[in-house]
C-alpha cells in the first residue's frame, strides 16, 4: 500500500510540474516491480484461495528482466520519448529486492 501512496503522490508533484530530482527520475523506476509484482501475487492468491502463496525468486527475476528489455531496450527504438537508462534497471532490481523481502510474504 505504501508503494502504491508513493506512486500517486509522485504522480500529483508531476502533473503540478513539481518535480524534485531524483524523485522525479527514478522513483516510478523504483516502485514499478512493487506494485506490479504485488498486483500479481494478489490475483495468484485470488485465483488459487492460498493465502499462502507466495512468488518464487525466478518469478520476480523474470518479470524484472522482461520489463527492462521492454522499456530500455524496445521503446527507445521506436520512440525518441523513451531513451535507455541503466540506472533504471538497477532501480526494478531493487524493486525485487524489497518485493521479495518486505512484501511476498505468506497473509
Amino acid at each position: 500500500m505504501a508503494c502504491l501512496l508513493l506512486f500517486w503522490l509522485n504522480q500529483l508533484l508531476e502533473w503540478q510540474h513539481i518535480f524534485i530530482s531524483p524523485l522525479y527520475q527514478y522513483l516510478d523506476d523504483l516502485l514499478c516491480m512493487p506494485l506490479v509484482l504485488t498486483i500479481t501475487l494478489a490475483t495468484e492468491r485470488l485465483y488459487f484461495s492460498n493465502n499462502y502463496f507466495v512468488l518464487p525468486l525466478r518469478y520476480s527475476l523474470v518479470a524484472a528482466v522482461l520489463v527492462s528489455i521492454y522499456f530500455e531496450v524496445i521503446l527507445p527504438l521506436f520512440s525518441p520519448v523513451y531513451t535507455p537508462d541503466a540506472v533504471d534497471v538497477l532501480c526494478y532490481s531493487v524493486g525485487v529486492v524489497v518485493f521479495q523481502v518486505l512484501i511476498n510474504r505468506p497473509l
